[in-house]
């Protein structure tokens, strides 16, 4: 259907690999540059027509699709599945891996330079929104109003296709001893102990509502002892160190379990939903290309996405051969 619109020492070269947000509003002006480093899932560079664009080759039965994502794990590892699910159906494929936070590839797809990159609900719909206007925010509660809300928000030529169960959503997570010493459960147990609590994020959390510290100030009355700006993998260090007492990490990374994290609970729904799903230039898009990435879709929920990126992020596999892996399951 088309819809327009101590562990720590062992984790942290793989965590320091996670270091732009998949879940979260990207309305910063992070790291990344429009020069996007080109790859193929095993890190070398894929062999491609000098100069080329995205979309106008014909060397598979279904055309030519340049893939790209973000710079963290989950989103190459997404890239791979949806890449090569498309290649099995008979499309030639090429990777531009790592490109950089949203502002970068966003640009990058709009430009013509890739033709697909997994998205994120919410995110995405929260940073089209605000490059017209910097204060708005999505009026979508679910994940049908917001795959809605994109049809009409996002610029002509790029399109949404249909969303997988799987999310990926920005979390408060705490150490075992700081959950213990404050009583921490819920979002709102954080605010009532915000004045004792050291808190790491990546820097934009400082500006961003509901979910950041201007947020937190509204609707918890947070007033944080300490503000700790870090990337997400060294939001996962210092939890783990000891450094910080809670931090901002995303639903399905693998140091949550492995570290003995505590998750609050958003008890107030602070955290929109996020789920995972193809932003495609709409000149690409024909039946053959939405059966193939529906059928990726249908099969991917949350749990499955957690299993996929335990094995990425701490058996330390390649996401190429941990998404061929997976799609070679499905048969």
């Amino acid at each position: 259907m088309k819809i327009r619109r101590s562990l720590s020492l062992l984790l942290a070269p793989l965590l320091a690999l996670t270091v732009a947000a998949c879940g979260d509003d990207d309305d910063d002006d992070t790291a990344g540059t429009d020069a996007a480093a080109t790859t193929d899932g095993d890190g070398t560079a894929p062999a491609t027509d000098e100069g080329s664009g995205a979309t106008t080759g014909t060397g598979g039965a279904g055309g030519s699709i340049v893939v790209g994502s973000a710079d963290f794990p989950e989103s190459q590892l997404l890239a791979q599945i949806y890449g090569q699910q498309l290649e099995a159906a008979g499309f030639d494929v090429s990777y531009e891996l790592g490109i950089g936070a949203r502002e970068v590839y966003f640009g990058a797809i709009e430009r013509g330079e890739v033709d697909l990159v997994p998205e994120y609900t919410n995110s995405l719909l929260s940073f089209v929104l605000r490059r017209e206007d910097p204060d708005a925010l999505p009026t979508a509660t679910n994940v049908e109003e917001q795959v809605a809300e994109l049809a009409d928000a996002l610029p002509d030529g790029l399109e949404v296709l249909s969303p997988s169960t799987a999310e990926d959503k920005d979390v408060i997570a705490c150490t075992q001893e700081a959950a213990e010493e404050h009583g921490l459960e819920t979002l709102s147990d954080l605010g009532e102990a915000s004045g004792e609590i050291t808190l790491g994020a990546p820097p934009e959390f400082e500006t961003r509502s509901p979910f950041g510290l201007v947020g937190f100030r509204e609707i918890y009355g947070a007033e944080f002892e300490r503000f700790v700006p870090l990337n997400i993998g060294g939001v996962a260090d210092a939890l783990s160190a000891g450094e910080i007492d809670c931090g901002n990490l995303f639903s399905t990374m693998s140091i949550i379990t492995t570290g003995g994290f505590v998750v609050l609970e958003d008890d107030k729904g602070t955290v929109p939903n996020e789920a995972v799903l193809p932003l495609v230039r709409a000149e690409i898009v024909t039946p053959e290309l939405e059966a193939a990435l529906d059928e990726v879709n249908e099969a991917l929920d949350t749990e499955t996405l957690m299993e996929l990126m335990v094995r990425v992020e701490v058996d330390a596999a390649a996401p190429d051969v941990v998404a061929e892996e997976w799609l070679a399951s499905l048969n």
